[in-house]
């Protein structure tokens, strides 16, 4: 079949990049032909609304930091960041010729598509600007699967019910990623939803290797830090000190704290966590490379008064028995993890997850 992936398309973004890659190559190695819909969708609000959005959520102050600091930053830096994202897109991802947004009302160029693909990541987050009726696919009457999407949110807002019911009611088989987003569809909806592994896991260690395979081994041993949002100064200190204990350099990806890190790609991304020997980290994409690659690691409660999107790495961690990767004192190192038995879940999972797919593709081929 020929099948088209409606995912978020963020070049700034490595747990984006690297799920849609990820569930390409799922899909094709099931015999598939693949593409990803180039969903550029942004509904821009006014900026009174920006301003009172920001204050509700408390993350003002970050935005004002993210803004100077960008002003102190050779733009050049942030160029090359997002040319890099979209080499490795080119490379590794085949996109839509065309691109969609709100405004679009021709979608004739996907009448060859078999079914609709939607997801992973937090496609279904009504807190993004970028949300719409699209992620639904409500554009086509063609047969929907979703894997692994995620709503990054526990409750639906009253003024959104609607359109997740109309939407959802119009996907022929949903999975989800995480607990909460199955209540929200069992609730909202009389569908069954069935919870599945990121894509990311659904590719063995040796798969990831092999994007790694040209670049550069790292000589000097060093932890790889990886927060979303600037961690606590406690949580900075204790990650420090965990450091200088083991005698190690620490590198951080994704701040512009660390300039060379800053302009990595995807690829390198997942480079960085083959080689690293611990990850402290507040992202559920980090964490996931973390337990693929069989590393020591710690999670955070991200820095910010906006709603918890906690409940896709408490899925994570539970799937997985280890929910004491949670480090919320910042005073003691946690246990050592046992990966032997950490693969046996994760063969089971992958399994289970593989399985629903599988049978959904079946069920719309036999449709034809």
């Amino acid at each position: 079949m020929k099948i088209t992936i409606n995912t978020i398309v963020d070049y700034n973004n490595y747990g984006n990049r690297l799920q849609n890659y990820a569930l390409q190559e799922v899909l094709e190695s099931l015999g598939h032909e693949v593409e990803t819909l180039k969903n550029y969708t942004k509904i821009e609000k006014p900026l009174h609304k920006k301003l009172i959005n920001s204050l509700k959520s408390g993350n003002l102050k970050s935005k004002i930091k993210n803004k100077l600091s960008k002003n102190i930053v050779d733009d050049s830096l942030d160029l090359q960041r997002i040319t890099n994202f979209k080499k490795f897109t080119n490379k590794y991802i085949k996109e839509t010729d065309n691109f969609v947004d709100q405004t679009s009302s021709d979608f004739s160029f996907l009448n060859s598509t078999d079914c609709f693909v939607i997801g992973s990541d937090q496609v279904w987050n009504c807190h993004f600007s970028r949300f719409s009726e699209l992620d639904f696919a409500l554009f086509s009457q063609k047969p929907k699967i979703s894997y692994a999407a995620s709503f990054g949110i526990s409750n639906i807002p009253d003024e959104w019910q609607e359109l997740y019911k109309k939407g959802l009611n119009q996907v022929d088989f949903i999975s989800v990623r995480e607990l909460a987003g199955k209540k929200i569809v069992e609730g909202i909806t009389r569908k069954k939803a069935t919870v599945v592994l990121d894509p990311t896991m659904l590719l063995s260690r040796k798969q990831w290797d092999s994007l790694t395979n040209n670049l550069a081994r790292i000589e000097e041993p060093f932890i790889l830090t990886y927060f979303l949002e600037d961690p606590l100064e406690v949580n900075s200190k204790y990650i420090n000190e965990y450091a200088n204990n083991k005698g190690l350099k620490v590198r951080q990806l994704g701040t512009r704290n660390d300039l060379e890190m800053w302009i990595a790609d995807p690829a390198e991304f997942v480079n960085l966590f083959s080689q690293a020997e611990a990850i402290f980290t507040d992202s559920f994409h980090a964490c996931v490379f973390a337990i693929i690659f069989e590393k020591y690691f710690e999670v955070f409660d991200r820095n910010t008064t906006m709603e918890s999107m906690n409940s896709r790495i408490d899925t994570l961690l539970r799937d997985f028995n280890l929910e004491t990767r949670w480090n919320r004192k910042s005073t003691n190192t946690l246990d050592s993890i046992d990966y032997i038995k950490i693969n046996e879940v994760l063969k089971t999972r992958r399994e289970e997850s593989l399985y629903f797919l599988k049978e959904a593709l079946k069920n719309i081929e036999n449709e034809k």
